[in-house]
């Protein structure tokens, strides 16, 4: 229900896990009702000072345009241990009979991007408002090459305002809406979307995209990926600084993914994220839950295997480290050889997992290309890629060659 609600804003390669540290997700909790209404609540979107939460409502007879009428902004302002009533009176007519939601706040939260969309607004779309010292300045819209506000269902802007992630059909979309992205020239002119590629985009949906403060994560929510039900919550890392090379999307999991549709994810400061979710009845509401930096990619019950259940294993005292000269980021023949080897041993015993853990480095770019390598090979020997696993757990030790080690998980 959620996409097909927001979804009127604006009509009328290889199992990389992360090249960072994981997310441990818990104490999930739904906000109160005065947040959560008996309507549908989306897109969370907390301010820079942490105080408000701004996000949707629709089908919700308090909004301007009564019940039927689109989406609203309703924001909410923290208390000691809780939220307060939300209200819809937001200043620079962010909200009108239409479509309209908080789509980027600015770092100091000084700056507000929004879509609008109403029968009554000469142009639909993005619109910018920064404050003045108390006052609101008028919106002003913001062109994007190449955009077709029919064919869109939502938008992240960066809060330094130099990238746009789209969720849209275009003529180059490979299944239901996919993701792109636009970027800001130097003499402030926005490109034309470009899809992000295979990587993330399927033949399902993926929407909701939401940037990590350090531009190194993408957050979405995906239909085409696998996972615990209708849409669930991924992240994918950026790779060599571009918009246009991620790694493959890692499931959050089950302490944020339900059996129904979940999106509309956002993290704040690494420590506490929103969401929208319609697990507990017909229609979305907004969540919240805890966040820490995971270093283990063990799920409970899991191990490693020690060195002489590896030999055993393998049948004898067998490498499992995998070394790189300086420079080199393809693999030897005896390195083939020893993935063959390793691959061709436990190939049939389906419950081991491959971790591959990077020890030593020159740089990150030369490591995502060694790590595609092995991974290829393994896969290339037998492994499924749902066996191998490349999520840093510790600290990488900077060298002039490069070491990966695989550790073997049951």
């Amino acid at each position: 229900m959620v996409r097909k609600i927001v979804s009127f804003i604006l009509f009328a390669g290889l199992p990389f896990l992360g090249l960072g540290q994981s997310l441990e997700f818990h104490s999930l909790k739904k906000l109160p009702p005065g947040v959560n209404s008996v309507a549908e609540e989306s897109l969370p979107l907390l301010s820079p000072n942490g105080r408000e939460l701004f996000f949707t409502r629709a089908l919700y007879a308090g909004n301007s345009g009564g019940k039927f009428s689109g989406l609203d902004v309703w924001y909410s302002e923290a208390t000691a241990n809780n939220w307060k009533n939300p209200s819809n009176t937001l200043p620079a007519g962010i909200n009108n009979e239409g479509h309209n939601a908080i789509i980027g706040i600015s770092r100091d939260g000084n700056t507000r991007y929004f879509m609008s969309a109403s029968p009554r607004e000469k142009t639909n779309g993005i619109y910018v408002t920064s404050r003045i010292k108390n006052y609101w300045t008028r919106p002003e819209f913001v062109p994007v090459p190449g955009i077709d506000n029919q064919n869109f269902l939502g938008v992240f802007v960066s809060p330094d305002f130099d990238v746009m992630f789209f969720s849209m059909k275009a003529t180059d979309t490979y299944g239901e809406e996919d993701l792109y992205f636009s970027v800001k020239n130097s003499v402030g002119q926005w490109s034309a979307p470009r899809n992000m590629g295979t990587t993330l985009n399927t033949k399902g949906f993926e929407i909701s995209p939401f940037l990590s403060a350090d531009k190194k994560r993408l957050y979405f929510a995906s239909t085409g990926h696998g996972g615990e039900g209708d849409a669930d919550i991924f992240y994918s890392e950026r790779l060599y600084n571009s918009w246009e090379t991620w790694t493959l999307p890692v499931n959050l999991g089950k302490a944020v993914n339900s059996k129904k549709f979940d999106a509309y994810f956002s993290i704040y400061g690494d420590s506490i994220a929103y969401f929208s979710s319609n697990r507990d009845g017909k229609f979305a509401d907004i969540y919240e839950i805890k966040v820490a930096r995971g270093h283990t990619v063990l799920a409970s019950g899991q191990r490693y295997l020690s060195r002489a259940e590896w030999n055993r294993k393998l049948g004898g005292a067998v490498s499992n480290d995998i070394n790189f000269s300086a420079q080199t980021t393809t693999l030897n023949a005896s390195q083939k050889e020893l993935l063959f080897y390793i691959a061709n041993k436990l190939q049939l015993e389906k419950d081991i997992l491959f971790h591959l853990v990077i020890k030593e480095e020159e740089t990150p770019m030369a490591t995502a290309a060694r790590l595609t390598a092995i991974s290829e090979h393994l896969v290339q020997s037998g492994i499924g890629e749902d066996r191998i696993i490349v999520q840093q757990v510790e600290t990488i030790a900077k060298a002039k060659q490069g070491k990966v080690e695989i550790r073997l998980i049951e």
